[in-house]
């Protein structure tokens, strides 16, 4: 994905996700789970790592894919909303520089289910996590609040690109300076054997060259594309 788009696509999640609401007619839903000992869960706190769950169900006959969040494909498909005292604040995931991309994704079949664990704490709590080994760089968009104020939320399901939606192999490095990412290629270099003129070996009688055969063009993969939002869920900020 080019700046260009990226920067699209994330003033799309920003300003365009009041604009639709959970499809009655799709057989694919999403819910928050939010495990908590009290009454109301908590959010933006240290305690835990991964302390809200986006649950997305498979209900149809069919088998849908989705892109995995590691890579800038699927990662900020994935959204929240946060209504408190009468607004409602879009929460979306911080810009980050990434080294390289690859469109990798999930295959949830019939009456399967997709679980993505997040850390939903805004950037400031991220930062200061750092020193203990959690480098997620956190959400913006959170209101600000009194202390340990109840708020409403819910999880929104949306591909950032419709350009996207066929799934390509492959991995796309990006063109940042050598320093700035360190590139694994696991087994993907191939040495290069070289010879002196002498231990050169003789090149063979060109043979004819036979037809490739043309083999079944495989049938694209298309990421799920419906945009699902979740029931609104009580939580303390």
């Amino acid at each position: 994905m080019s700046p260009l788009k990226k920067i699209c696509c994330f003033l799309l999640m920003l300003n365009g996700q009041l604009t639709f609401g959970q499809n009655p007619n799709s057989k694919v839903s999403i819910e928050l789970s939010i495990p908590h000992s009290g009454e109301i869960p908590w959010l933006n706190t240290y305690s835990d790592k991964n302390n809200a769950y986006v649950i997305i169900r498979n209900n149809s006959d069919s088998t849908h894919y989705f892109y995995e969040d590691r890579y800038i494909y699927g990662y900020y498909n994935i959204s929240f909303e946060i209504k408190y005292k009468d607004s409602i604040y879009p929460v979306t995931r911080a810009p980050k520089l990434w080294w390289r991309n690859h469109p990798s994704y999930h295959i949830v079949k019939p009456k399967e289910s997709l679980v993505f664990p997040h850390m939903v704490i805004d950037t400031s709590f991220a930062n200061a996590l750092r020193g203990d080994g959690i480098f997620e760089n956190g959400w913006i968009g959170f209101p600000v609040t009194s202390k340990w104020d109840t708020a409403e939320i819910r999880v929104i399901y949306q591909l950032c690109d419709p350009e996207e939606m066929i799934a390509e192999d492959g991995i796309r490095l990006l063109n940042y300076k050598r320093d700035e990412y360190v590139n694994y290629l696991d087994g993907d270099i191939e040495s290069e054997i070289f010879y002196t003129e002498k231990e050169k070996p003789k090149q063979k009688a060109a043979e004819p060259i036979k037809p490739t055969p043309k083999l079944p063009r495989p049938k694209p993969i298309i990421i799920f594309n419906e945009p699902l939002v979740s029931e609104w869920q009580k939580v303390i900020l």
